[in-house]
């Protein structure tokens, strides 16, 4: 199910996250599938505002980023002023064929419309012997607990119909060229926050996270209505799953 978030309405808010959560473990990860790459080709897909692209800036020969809000890349050109980011879809990469060693989307698969062919079109911009990476989480498998799926459920609902479970997207990759698909825990999340902290940086915003604006406004003022009532200490138990797969010779 494609995204329906506006991000060129989030892109001025939309860093705040990595205040609240700065996602170590999806950065070690990162710089591992960049490793000692000094003369690779790399691109992120659904870059954003160009946070990852800036962690990469010095490890690699070239970097690009594509994304589909011009709000958001603008942030990207300052963030990553050294990055060539472009607009266009995932399902239609810019790019000509062969131009990457690595390619990677971090936290945005699940905004692509049509994620087979964004996978065919990721492996026809990589290079033989090139690798592919996607981190997200995958609602499917139960194990995650969030203060957000609690009290706005429907999230859940949507999740499950926007995320792929990893075991599809391993499967996806091997039938658009990939081989040795392998998924592992990139970041766990485990967080206890009082409400009234939460309040005051931002968290229950609704360009806080996704989740908030995929839900109808009935549902996002509902949830908001029993926070405030409960004044409760949110939890969460999350999981962010790494995704690798190598570029079949052509």
């Amino acid at each position: 199910m494609p995204s329906t978030v506006n991000y060129d309405a989030v892109a001025p808010a939309y860093d705040r996250r990595y205040e609240t959560n700065r996602l170590d473990g999806v950065e070690a990860v990162l710089r591992r599938f960049i490793g000692k790459s000094e003369c690779a080709d790399v691109a992120e897909v659904g870059c954003g505002t160009g946070h990852w692209l800036a962690k990469i800036r010095n490890l690699v020969r070239r970097a690009a980023g594509l994304d589909l809000s011009a709000e958001m890349l603008d942030r990207a050109r300052i963030a990553a002023p050294d990055a060539l980011v472009v607009r266009g879809r995932a399902e239609q990469l810019p790019w000509t064929t062969g131009r990457f060693d690595l390619l990677y989307c971090v936290n945005a698969l699940h905004h692509f419309g049509n994620v087979e062919a964004f996978l065919a079109e990721a492996r026809r911009v990589l290079r033989p012997h090139g690798a592919f990476m996607t981190i997200g989480l995958d609602p499917h498998t139960n194990l995650d607990t969030w203060w957000i799926y609690d009290y706005f459920p429907t999230a859940r609902q949507a999740d499950r119909g926007r995320y792929l479970p990893t075991s599809t997207i391993r499967g996806q990759l091997e039938a658009h060229g990939f081989m040795d698909a392998a998924t592992t825990v990139a970041h766990h999340v485990s967080a206890s926050v009082p409400f009234a902290t939460a309040l005051e940086r931002g968290m229950v915003d609704r360009c806080a996270a996704s989740q908030f604006m995929v839900v109808s406004d009935t549902a996002y003022e509902e949830g908001l209505r029993r926070l405030r009532a409960e004044q409760p200490v949110l939890h969460a138990d999350l999981r962010l799953y790494v995704t690798f797969a190598r570029a079949l010779s052509s």
